[in-house]
């Protein structure tokens, strides 16, 4: 229990628990220091990425292992084309640094982009970033 803790407090202090914007020059600092991270490109003028926005914020608080962080992908144009982001919302899933899988929109829900929290939940549980037992 006790290292469950301080395993926690080492995460907080990272970043994880927190759905933070970063810089395209830092996603690679971002990835080396967190296992497991939920990258959301998105854009200000595009609704379907504030819809996202919404899940991915109450997902943060819950799931503390995982870091969350969003990157403005007009702003990253070196991000976007290596990780072939052509969607906006995208959510790049990494493991260990490396990229697991790449969420394109809504595509992989059932609802759409009216997909609810719980299966967005579902969906990064379903590709190993973060786990249901949290």
């Amino acid at each position: 229990m006790k290292s469950t803790h301080a395993d926690k407090q080492k995460k907080l202090a990272q970043g994880h628990g927190e759905y933070e914007m970063i810089d395209e020059k830092d996603f690679f600092n971002v990835c080396k220091k967190s296992e497991y991270i939920v990258v959301h490109f998105w854009r200000e003028s595009t609704w379907r990425c504030e819809v996202m926005d919404k899940h991915i914020k109450q997902l943060c608080l819950k799931h503390w292992g995982t870091r969350f962080v969003k990157i403005n992908a007009e702003k990253s144009p070196y991000l976007t084309e290596r990780l072939h982001i052509w969607c906006l919302p995208s959510l790049v899933l990494c493991k260990a640094g490396k990229t697991e899988h790449t969420v394109v929109g809504f595509s992989e829900f059932k609802s759409g982009d009216e997909a609810s929290t719980e299966e967005v939940e579902e969906l990064l549980a379903k590709y190993g970033v973060i786990s249901l037992r949290d």
